[in-house]
């Protein structure tokens, strides 16, 4: 099973990178296109949130797929409340997605 479990954090990343990696690549073959294709852009702005809600998506569904208690549901609409108020609040991905996990971490020590 640890086995299985490696080579599915091993893809996942390999996916992940390659999503990063290949828009820029083919963008820098094809240097004849102005810099403001903005088909582009909103493809190459929606790579950050996807790869936040791909980890998300694996980071939970351990709470969701076993018997969720009570508490295992606290956490998770902690850390999306978190998320919510921070990227209305300041914007951005990073910042939120931190704030999120410190949520997260904060009430998973609280709550056991």
């Amino acid at each position: 099973m640890k086995d299985h479990l490696m080579l599915i954090v091993a893809l996942c990343g390999a996916g992940t990178f390659l999503l990063r990696l290949l828009p820029l690549w083919q963008a820098r073959r094809r240097r004849d296109v102005a810099a403001t294709d903005t088909l582009r852009q909103r493809r190459l702005a929606g790579i950050g949130p996807a790869a936040i809600a791909a980890l998300l998506a694996v980071s939970v569904w351990g709470e969701v797929g076993d018997a969720p208690s009570w508490t295992a549901g606290l956490r998770l609409a902690a850390a999306f409340l978190v998320v919510w108020a921070v990227k209305r609040w300041r914007g951005g991905t990073a910042l939120p997605t931190l704030m999120g996990a410190l949520a997260y971490g904060l009430m998973a020590q609280w709550l056991g």
